[in-house]
C-alpha cells in the first residue's frame, strides 16, 4: 500500500470523525439553547402571578373603600352590591386577560424552543451527510490510488515469459463457443 493511499484513507477517516463530532455538538448546543429559552417560561409565569396579585390587592382595596364610602354617605345595600358586582366583573376580565397573555407568551416560548431544536437537528443531519460524503470520497480516492497486481500466464510447454492480465470474473474467454 502506498503512503499516498494511507494518507488519503487516514485523512478521510479523520474528516468523518470530525463531522460526526460536529453533528453531536450541534444537536447538544441546540438542546442547551432550547432549555435556556424554556426557562423564560418561568419568568413569564412569575410576572403574571405578580400582576394577578397586584390586581387582587387593588380589588380588595376598592371593595374596602366602597364599603367605607357607602357607610360614610349612608348608601344602601343595593348600591354597594352593584358596585361590588361591577368591580368583580372587571376583576374577572382582567384576570382572564392576564391568563390569556401568559398562555400566548408561553406558547411563543415553546415555539421558539422547538424551532431551535429543529434547527439543531437539521444542522446535525447536514454534518452527518458531510461525514458520509467524506467516507464516500475517501473510498473513491483510495480506489483511484490502489493499483491491482498483474498476473502472468503460462503455456503448457512452460513459461511463455509474456505477461497478460487475468480474465475478469464473470466473463467468458473470447474463443469459447456457446451451444
Amino acid at each position: 500500500m502506498s503512503i499516498q493511499l494511507a494518507i488519503a484513507v487516514g485523512s478521510g477517516i479523520a474528516s468523518y470523525g470530525a463531522s460526526k463530532r460536529a453533528a453531536r455538538e450541534a444537536k447538544r448546543a441546540a438542546e442547551r439553547q432550547a432549555a435556556e429559552i424554556r426557562k423564560q417560561r418561568f419568568d413569564v409565569q412569575e410576572i403574571t402571578t405578580q400582576q394577578h396579585m397586584q390586581r387582587s390587592e387593588q380589588f380588595d382595596e376598592l371593595i374596602a373603600s366602597n364599603i367605607a364610602l357607602a357607610a360614610f354617605m349612608g348608601r344602601g345595600d343595593r348600591s354597594i352590591q352593584a358596585l361590588r358586582k361591577e368591580e368583580a366583573r372587571r376583576y374577572g376580565v382582567d384576570v382572564d386577560r392576564l391568563r390569556e397573555q401568559e398562555r400566548r407568551e408561553v406558547e411563543n416560548i415553546e415555539r421558539q424552543a422547538e424551532e431551535t431544536r429543529r434547527q439543531g437537528r437539521i444542522t446535525a443531519e447536514q454534518y452527518k451527510t458531510q461525514a458520509r460524503q467524506s467516507l464516500f470520497n475517501t473510498a473513491l480516492t483510495a480506489a483511484s490510488l490502489y493499483k491491482a497486481p498483474t498476473t502472468t500466464t503460462t503455456t503448457m510447454g512452460g513459461s511463455s515469459g509474456a505477461s497478460s492480465p487475468a480474465p475478469k470474473l464473470g466473463m467468458r474467454p473470447p474463443n469459447e463457443v456457446l451451444y
